[in-house]
């Protein structure tokens, strides 16, 4: 380490630029801390790769690593600025984040002797800095894009911590910023759905991913509190008895189990009522409480707590259509017709979604931009007359009133479903509030049972499936609302609701759902 002559200041100040490819040397020999081997793995990731995805289990400390990665970047730059994020509220971001930066900074009070500390905000220029920038709650989505725009130096940073809650328009703000220079990302979050533009990043590849797991974490391995106020192996222990169990005999393991570490073989927990459950034994566990899956494993459950879809349903469906179209190609089993579902454009940024099912295989929906009725009408009718087809049901819903009786007007079986009205059928969990919640259930029961069901390779219709929940209030099922999901996937779920329509029987009365 040699001094360096600050051009600003005109004093001499350390200089760490030999730190530059060893971040976590920097943490060690001049920070003087130890890591455990997934955080150094999360600390190279961002020296080699321009975006890095952290899923993290809880208390295994992303946010006090993230902490020491923006002082590494911002000390061994000359240049850099490092701009950090949580989602809201602010406190995140004041609390966690910085307060690991503050924390930093009161350890080592020579180290930041030539900036300017405030809150929120450390400087060593007006060039040069790291700060945190907060994201509205409100506002418009422009708003929140452009505080993230224009941020342009030879060395930039952006760190997001629960980046899985950050909306989509700071994400494109920030790849904006990163077209040129030695820029990074790195996004951390528990992954507790697969959704958001965090996700689709780690599901297209365009990001190194690192996973911190409780099982790797030296607390656990150890059976030691090495590191005060980390995830231990008592909690650890109690977690798998209480939210996993023992594969069965000639139960096979699945994506929703897990094999049990040899060094918690044989380990003794005991619930919080101080009684000891039995140890516990080698072998496959199966996951019963999706939270384990993020709180302990560090990744993303294979259905969450009262997840509509299955991820294990949704993968099956899959590889049912990959095999089906490998031996037939992309067309219909012989003899079978379609039932369509025609979810109308409502909005200028939405599409007119066509689904046709026949029986268990699924098409890849067809996409169409345009709200005017007549012009759905007609495309819709030329692709109606394309194929065998049963019937079609149309989402009558605000602009799409019209088009059903268009078609109709066309010699087509159109039907016109109004989602909103009340449902026709039940279940032995009981009712459906509204028609819609009816039909999002039959494509449930249908993924569930069905063997022969099928899935189209259509990312966004996949995703659209793993987005929403379902509850059981006084006796009536209830989906997540479309204005709700379309807040968290940042469109409409135009896809699965054009699915969802094809499950649409006409003419029933109130009957029970097989």
């Amino acid at each position: 380490m040699v001094d360096r002559l600050d051009k600003d200041l005109g004093t001499a100040v350390e200089d760490f630029s030999g730190y530059q490819e060893d971040p976590v040397g920097f943490g060690e020999q001049v920070l003087g801390e130890t890591y455990t081997d997934d955080v150094k793995r999360m600390m190279e990731s961002v020296r080699d790769h321009p975006i890095t995805i952290a899923r993290s289990s809880n208390a295994v400390g992303k946010t006090h690593a993230a902490g020491r990665v923006a002082v590494w970047f911002y000390k061994v730059f000359s240049d850099a600025q490092v701009y950090t994020a949580a989602a809201p509220p602010e406190a995140n971001l004041k609390k966690l984040l910085w307060g690991e930066i503050g924390s930093l900074v009161e350890k080592h009070p020579d180290l930041f002797k030539p900036d300017t500390v405030k809150t929120l905000h450390i400087e060593r220029s007006a060039k040069s800095f790291t700060t945190g920038v907060t994201i509205p709650m409100s506002g418009t989505d422009a708003q929140r894009q452009a505080k993230f725009s224009g941020k342009h130096a030879p060395h930039l940073l952006f760190i997001l911590d629960e980046g899985d809650a950050i909306p989509d328009e700071v994400y494109t703000a920030i790849e904006s910023c990163l077209s040129g220079g030695h820029g990074r990302l790195l996004i951390m979050f528990n992954p507790r759905a697969e959704a958001g533009e965090a996700y689709r990043m780690e599901r297209d590849g365009r990001t190194n991913v690192v996973s911190l797991s409780a099982f790797n974490h030296p607390n656990v391995t150890s059976g030691e509190d090495r590191i005060p106020g980390a995830v231990t192996r008592e909690v650890t222990v109690r977690r798998i008895n209480e939210w996993c169990r023992p594969l069965q005999d000639g139960e096979r393991p699945d994506i929703e189990c897990f094999e049990l570490p040899d060094f918690l073989e044989d380990a003794i927990g005991c619930n919080q009522r101080g009684n000891h459950y039995p140890p516990l034994q080698p072998g496959f566990y199966k996951v019963m409480e999706p939270t384990f899956s993020y709180m302990v494993l560090g990744e993303y459950p294979a259905q969450g707590a009262n997840q509509l879809f299955s991820r294990e349903w949704i993968a099956r469906a899959r590889s049912r259509w990959d095999l089906y179209v490998a031996k037939n190609g992309e067309k219909p089993p012989s003899g079978t017709k379609a039932t369509q579902g025609l979810d109308v454009a409502e909005f200028g940024s939405d599409a007119n979604v066509l689904c046709s099912r026949y029986g268990g295989y699924v098409e890849m929906p067809l996409i169409w931009s345009g709200i005017d009725t007549v012009s759905t009408g007609d495309r819709a009718v030329d692709e109606y007359n394309g194929r065998e087809v049963i019937r079609i049901n149309v989402d009558a819903t605000g602009v799409g009133a019209g088009v059903a009786p268009h078609m109709q007007r066309k010699g087509c079986s159109a039907y016109a479903v109004k989602v909103a009205s009340s449902p026709t059928e039940k279940t032995e969990m009981g009712e459906f509030k509204i028609l819609r919640d009816q039909l999002w259930w039959a494509c449930r029961e249908w993924l569930r049972t069905d063997p022969g069901a099928m899935l189209p390779p259509d990312e966004m219709l996949l995703e659209e499936l793993q987005t929403p929940t379902y509850e059981v209030v006084n006796g009536k099922i209830k989906v997540t609302k479309k204005d709700v999901m379309r807040e968290l996937l940042k469109r409409s779920s135009d896809r699965a609701d054009a699915l969802c329509l094809t499950f649409y029987q006409p003419g029933l009365l109130f009957a029970h759902l097989l």
